[in-house]
């Protein structure tokens, strides 16, 4: 006779079953909680420790470094200090020029990168208000909110807003557009302050001067002080001229030098102890009258250069920036003498310029060269006359000339004296415009004129579009994003799979 099951051996033997798999789901679930957020707690760590482990969802990398500035970073060997005037709360948060619609965030972002890169770069936040004794150690800086910083034992490099962002209007719609060029903002002040010396271009005043650095050069001193040169100005009267200047600049004087001042010129542009290449840089305009300033025209003359009356014309409408068909036009498309550079300057622009003539070649130990030349189908004309003249004798004309001696065996170390016939080519209209070949031609012709060409003076500052509805432009909006997906959206999602299988497990 068979025995009968103990029905209720096997009860409780499946109800063990049940409570042990049902246990041992929810143990797992639990675990698995805890293990995420032990993974988000170091992820939040290491995000913080290493900010190029956060995506950078933003349309232009915004919050992404360029080579030219990771470059920058790794080449740099004193402790430098990336001081941002602000709270950090602030600043991360996007708080900082809301009127203006600014992702101020992305200067904490890209210098949280710049330190990451090197061990020697440092980021701080000042607080104007915690820490006003930092503000007033620097009065001439005028530290305030949004402002940077940049700092190592040679010199300091402070950031306004303009030289980080930059906003323009459509003339047409009146629709702003926001520019970033924080990237290169902060990689040119990195470099800058860690220079052994800084190129200096020291620009003349004391003769009424068509062109100064308060009025009508504002674009083209930016330009420079974007390259890392360093700009002063002196009064050639009164003043000597800087003892550290590599470039004297001569903006288009209108009255003559004395001789006291031709022999300032003399003595700074044929010091045979220079140290390093120097250049005397003049200006001309067609309405200039050379005949009134025979000391500086006999300085010039020297060096075998002469600026000339007149307007220089083209025939071809192709050759011009803005003409009616059959016009003549002052706005000319000039061309670079490969000789002197060899990079591409597309659509530079010589407005209104006056033909410069080269007195001779070579002459001893003085070279003269064309830099910047009209096509041959440019005419000289007179400002007395109509400027559209009939059938009028065209050929290649010299805009830019450059006239140079050796100060040294090994050809590193040169006097330059430029005539520029051009002065309208400096002004904000074309230098500050990157649609010109302007910007870029000045860049590197004063590079070439200092001696720097081999080694960086400075990169390029490019304006990147930027859009206040881009999500990943503000750190605490990737934060939140990160909070919600790490702490509450993975862990709800693993309990309620958790708890599925649980259930499903108990009405087996």
């Amino acid at each position: 006779m068979s025995k009968k099951p103990n029905l209720s051996a096997v009860k409780s033997a499946v109800h063990k079953d049940k409570f042990k798999h049902g246990s041992m789901a929810v143990v797992f679930t639990a675990v698995f909680i805890a293990i995420i957020i032990v993974i988000n707690i170091l992820v939040s760590a290491l995000t913080d420790r290493f900010p190029s482990m956060n995506f950078d969802l933003t349309l232009e990398g915004l919050n992404t470094l360029s080579d030219e500035a990771v470059d920058v970073a790794k080449s740099i060997e004193e402790d430098t200090t990336i001081y941002i005037i602000g709270s950090e709360d602030a600043v991360r948060g996007d708080q900082v020029y809301t009127n203006y619609g600014l992702q101020y965030s992305q200067v904490a972002n890209l210098a949280d990168r710049l330190q990451e890169q090197n061990s020697k770069i440092h980021v701080e936040f000042i607080d104007p208000d915690l820490n006003p004794t930092f503000i007033s150690s620097y009065p001439d800086d005028n530290l305030t909110t949004g402002k940077v910083m940049v700092s190592s034992e040679k010199r300091n490099k402070v950031l306004s807003v303009t030289d980080l962002f930059s906003i323009q209007q459509d003339t047409t719609t009146g629709e702003y557009t926001y520019y970033s060029m924080v990237d290169g903002a902060l990689a040119n002040a990195l470099y800058l302050v860690n220079l052994d010396t800084v190129p200096v271009v020291a620009i003349a005043t004391g003769h009424s001067e068509m062109l100064t650095a308060e009025d009508n050069l504002s674009s083209f001193v930016a330009l420079l002080e974007d390259n890392n040169f360093e700009v002063t100005t002196f009064d050639i009267l009164t003043e000597e001229i800087p003892e550290d200047a590599s470039v004297v600049f001569i903006g288009t004087p209108t009255t003559d030098y004395t001789t006291e001042e031709i022999n300032k010129l003399e003595a700074f542009i044929s010091d045979a102890e220079m140290a390093s290449s120097r250049t005397l840089f003049f200006t001309s305009y067609p309405t200039q009258n050379w005949e009134s300033m025979p000391n500086l025209s006999t300085f010039l003359a020297e060096w075998g250069l002469q600026p000339q009356s007149g307007v220089l014309m083209e025939t071809d409408a192709t050759n011009v920036l803005t003409t009616s068909e059959g016009s003549a036009s002052p706005y000319l498309f000039a061309n670079v003498s490969e000789d002197i550079l060899d990079g591409t300057y597309s659509n530079l622009i010589m407005s209104n310029s006056a033909p410069v003539e080269r007195l001779f070649s070579a002459n001893n130990d003085i070279v003269t060269y064309p830099v910047v030349e009209t096509n041959d189908t440019a005419y000289v004309a007179s400002m007395e006359e109509d400027i559209a003249a009939e059938n009028p004798e065209t050929d290649t004309h010299t805009i830019v000339a450059l006239s140079q001696k050796y100060m040294d065996n090994q050809g590193k170390i040169t006097a330059n004296v430029v005539v520029d016939g051009s002065s309208e080519s400096l002004l904000s209209t074309f230098v500050a415009n990157s649609t010109f070949g302007n910007q870029a031609f000045m860049t590197d012709f004063v590079k070439l004129l200092t001696g720097t060409t081999d080694t960086r003076v400075g990169l390029s500052v490019n304006q990147v579009e930027t859009n206040t509805r881009d999500i990943a432009a503000s750190a605490a909006v990737m934060q939140f994003v990160g909070l919600i997906i790490f702490t509450v959206l993975v862990p709800v999602v693993v309990l309620a799979a958790g708890l599925v299988i649980f259930l499903r497990r108990r009405h087996l």
